[in-house]
């Protein structure tokens, strides 16, 4: 009969850093553990200690000292004899005939990133050159002894082999290690095509059945005079389990594309876009990240260990805590920084719904559809200089790409004219013409053919062939005012600036006005004379309402 226990387990992280991770590594890595809603400065805690103790903090990296963290830690997993084994409480168990609760676990890929782009859309991106930790336990049981004064002796057993798989295709194997430490490297992305990860191990164990012989006399005594027993082999009996645990992956590498231009006062434009989701640019005078911001937290399931022994089953807390990192679309967006000079024209990619991250979790994830930070497009107030380098930041750790401005595909962008003039005037209507060109050519622009459009007294329009467009108003209108929306830069080449103008209509207040002035224009002379001649002859006549 078999009986379970449990103690209680609390989610917990460690009380004090370990592992060779300093104070400031250590306190942000447990975004998972149960916060405190009162937290009271204590004068023997670090401060980033008391803020993690009630709240958690996001991440603009993800760290290092994660793996640092998981190769310590699952290599401290605790030792277990013959006749115990024990895993992590989803671990799926295998038994054989002598080998019982055979079990492999993956604790951790590293470096890799859960990502949460919705609710039920959370993949896993692993690194192309990467390492899988995990653990593999056991217990042997042998046969009952018989009548016949015969016994059955554990001969060996081992973790003979452990293999890293993709697809089924070998990454590395590492042999007679309980925690095994696999390799890869060289994998290529999969354009967001998702890939199975196996860590299989092979358990064996060889029994031998044995017999005790009587001597006659003591012909071979020991060293301290006793007669030696001796025994004779019956035979052998050996078995074999192969166990596995699988994850589903997704092969990340950041291998970024787009534009690149000067606006017309010298500023940079850049456009980097991938395929998939990343978190942002550092550029030559500042740095753009997209939605994306990171936490780390330790794996539910690893919370417990459960050990079994054959008679009970005891499930505890566990003393081994490996760590995730956790990507997430935080609640503020996408940010510039220094906003003074760096400018996010817009953020580009798939349209997703919030996730909501775990209760544990205490930090302001997007509520409500947004958009996957995919490209990424800014404006920065430096010189243009193509040798300036741009280093595009994946959700990876170490998945970055550094490119010069110059691998960036070069668009043209100049400055438009938009030019307004009043071709018919009626006592009802006045059609004002609006005439859009290349400043630097003159060469009309179509506006009908290209992403932009113009604006002309609150009207959208579009310009023709001739990049001309007639637009007739009301004849109440004193002015017409127009602008020319251009499409994004790097969507049509050449790209353009944007441009105003305004144009008199001859409405009723600018006639009342004309004529207001052109009476006032005759009087103002006639006083201005009156003024100089009395500067010049003295007469005293200036001013000449002095006398009323």
């Amino acid at each position: 009969m078999v009986v379970a226990t449990s103690s209680e387990s609390v989610a917990h992280p460690p009380t004090e850093p370990t592992h060779g991770l300093n104070e400031s590594e250590f306190w942000v890595l447990w975004a998972g553990d149960e916060d405190s809603a009162n937290v009271t400065e204590n004068s023997t805690r670090m401060p980033l200690e008391t803020l993690t103790a009630g709240t958690d903090i996001p991440l603009d990296r993800p760290p290092r000292s994660v793996e640092t963290w998981n190769r310590r830690d699952i290599a401290e997993m605790p030792e277990t004899d013959i006749a115990v084994a024990s895993h992590p409480s989803d671990t799926m168990r295998s038994n054989g005939t002598y080998l019982r609760d055979v079990g492999v676990t993956i604790g951790a890929i590293q470096p890799s990133t859960r990502v949460h782009l919705s609710e039920i859309d959370q993949p896993l991106y692993i690194a192309p050159d990467g390492e899988v930790l995990g653990a593999v336990d056991y217990r042997v049981v042998t046969p009952s002894n018989g009548t016949t004064g015969s016994d059955w002796q554990v001969k060996s057993h081992d973790v003979e082999s452990v293999r890293l798989l993709l697809d089924g295709e070998v990454l590395d194997t590492a042999n007679h290690t309980k925690t095994p430490t696999l390799t890869y490297g060289g994998l290529e992305p999969g354009l967001n095509e998702t890939a199975t990860l196996t860590l299989e191990a092979t358990v064996t164990v060889q029994l031998r059945r044995v017999v005790a012989t009587e001597n006659d006399g003591c012909a071979e005594p020991t060293m301290n005079g006793l007669c030696q027993a001796s025994s004779q082999s019956l035979g052998t009996r050996q078995e074999s389990i192969t166990v596995r645990d699988n994850a589903t992956v997704t092969v990340y590498d950041l291998i970024v594309s787009g534009y690149q231009t000067e606006y017309p006062d010298g500023d940079l434009g850049l456009v980097a876009y991938k395929n998939y989701p990343w978190y942002g640019l550092d550029l030559p005078e500042g740095e753009v990240r997209g939605v994306w911001r990171f936490y780390v937290a330790r794996k539910p399931a690893w919370d417990n260990l459960t050990t079994y022994d054959g008679t009970n089953t005891t499930t505890g807390h566990s003393p081994v805590h490996p760590l995730q990192v956790h990507a997430f679309p935080i609640e503020t967006g996408p940010t510039p920084w220094p906003r003074a000079t760096v400018a996010l024209l817009t953020v580009y990619g798939t349209e997703y719904d919030g996730p909501s991250l775990p209760s544990t979790v205490a930090l302001d994830s997007i509520d409500g559809p947004y958009t996957g930070s995919f490209g990424i497009a800014t404006r920065i107030e430096t010189p243009h200089d193509e040798t300036d380098t741009v280093t595009a930041i994946g959700l990876v750790r170490g998945t970055n790409a550094t490119l010069s401005v110059s691998e960036f595909a070069a668009v043209p962008l100049t400055e438009s004219n938009l030019t307004l003039a009043v071709t018919n005037r009626s006592e009802e209507t006045v059609t004002v013409r609006a005439q859009l060109r290349d400043n630097e050519t003159g060469a009309p622009i179509q506006t009908s053919d290209r992403d932009g459009y113009l604006v002309v007294a609150g009207q959208r329009v579009n310009t023709t062939e001739n990049g001309t467009v007639d637009v007739t108003v009301s004849s109440d209108r004193d002015a017409v005012s127009a602008r020319y929306e251009p499409s994004f830069w790097w969507w049509d080449i050449p790209g353009y600036t944007g441009d105003t103008a305004i144009v008199s209509t001859g409405g009723s207040t600018f006639r009342y006005l004309d004529a207001l002035f052109g009476g006032f224009v005759p009087i103002g002379a006639l006083l201005l004379a009156g003024y100089i001649l009395d500067r010049f002859t003295n007469w005293g006549f200036w001013p000449p309402w002095r006398g009323l």
